[in-house]
């Protein structure tokens, strides 16, 4: 694979990666081969989707996809970092073949779960491709939840059976007494969060942003992003590439799904910290009172 820009087109992800990444792009990735089993596609098999270089394999990625339910579509994935997750997962507990019980999610569908009273919630990172219903070979659910929950990275559910649900979420769990699924806890924007394409970035380089958890668009964002560190202190302002988005009395307006899957923006070539850092986005032109004022991504960190 040449080290060049590669562009995930292949798989509807928005955003590019850079091949000859120099090492890790996540903070919790295995050595790049997992072992997958779709119990509702019948697609499974072990793939080698990465190379000790940092490099991704495409297709293989989009056969990942088909294992989730996904098949390609313009602005719809799985996550990279969700199946960087479940690979560190499956190496650390040393388990066999992950099953996934239920992967992607049409929004479509997953109103359909609602209105059959499933545990589907309004805001479910399984839309976003950022979320999976799991089992293990070789590993009890209940240890698969403890382990995922201690990693303090992602959402973790636990229902008392064999398997879990996992996601690249905010850091949370649960279990089927503390869902809140019933209390439609996400609804008018309030658990919208930010998520980058990566965990890991090198001075000068462009961080793609996914807007999740939205509930009601047109969303109103302001066209300047901030880099802060753990402790709140600003170091950075960037400009947003707007593309095709237009910006009107300090506002921009994301009008639906597709637009808010891939807000793109370049970190400065002289940023240095050695904290994690974070992007905080602001709205405006709020629809609902409810809607945070802004929102800080996850974590990330630079590399030299």
């Amino acid at each position: 694979m040449k080290k060049t820009l590669l562009v995930f087109a292949l798989l509807g992800l928005p955003f590019t990666l850079r091949a000859g990444a120099d090492g890790p792009r996540y903070f919790f990735e295995g050595d790049g081969t997992v072992k997958l089993s779709g119990s509702k596609t019948g697609k499974g098999g072990t793939f080698v989707y990465r190379d000790p270089k940092g490099d991704y394999d495409l297709k293989t990625l989009d056969a990942i996809n088909e294992v989730f339910g996904l098949k390609t579509a313009p602005d719809e994935f799985i996550h990279p970092r969700l199946i960087a997750l479940l690979d560190f997962v499956q190496d650390q507990l040393k388990g066999g073949t992950i099953h996934i019980v239920s992967g992607y999610r049409s929004p479509t569908y997953n109103e359909g779960l609602r209105k059959k009273g499933k545990l589907a919630a309004k805001t479910s990172m399984h839309i976003e491709g950022m979320a999976a219903d799991i089992d293990m070979d070789g590993v009890d659910g209940k240890a698969l939840w403890e382990f995922v929950r201690a990693l303090d990275c992602c959402g973790a559910g636990y229902y008392h059976g064999t398997g879990i649900h996992v996601d690249v979420g905010p850091s949370r769990f649960w279990d089927e007494k503390t869902t809140g699924v019933e209390k439609d806890l996400g609804s008018h924007n309030k658990l919208v969060i930010l998520a980058t394409n990566f965990d890991r970035y090198k001075p000068g380089e462009r961080i793609y942003t996914t807007l999740a958890r939205v509930t009601d668009y047109p969303v109103g964002i302001k066209p300047k992003v901030r880099v802060e560190t753990e402790k709140g202190e600003e170091i950075a302002s960037l400009d947003i590439d707007l593309k095709d988005l237009k910006e009107e009395k300090g506002c921009v307006r994301i009008p639906n799904r597709a637009a808010g899957r891939s807000l793109e923006f370049d970190l400065p070539e002289k940023l240095r910290s050695d904290e994690k850092l974070g992007v905080r986005m602001e709205f405006c032109e709020k629809a609902f009172p409810e809607m945070p004022d802004s929102i800080l991504s996850n974590p990330f960190g630079l590399r030299r």
